[in-house]
């Protein structure tokens, strides 16, 4: 079943259209720029290196939550289908 997974989560995210909700729109874009103005801020205190590791640790951990969304949502629909 995980090269199902696979196939269908990279289809998923090569097609998927925003799915979030206008108020989670919002609220992820101020996240987004509380990030950003951090990175910024430990860059110009000369801690780039730093400011990157963050940046990527943070990438990385959404796309583990998107990809553990997706997998909830395909097993509730395989479950679904059985019944």
């Amino acid at each position: 079943m995980e090269p199902l997974f696979e196939v269908l989560y990279t289809y998923a995210t090569e097609n998927r259209c925003g799915s979030l909700l206008l108020r989670d729109r919002a609220e992820q874009f101020r996240q987004e720029n509380k990030v950003r103005r951090a990175v910024e801020e430990l860059t110009d205190k000369g801690y780039g290196d730093l400011a990157r590791q963050v940046e990527d640790g943070l990438s990385s951990l959404h796309e583990l939550g998107q990809r553990g969304l997706f997998r909830a949502g395909l097993s509730i629909g395989l479950e679904l289908s059985r019944l």
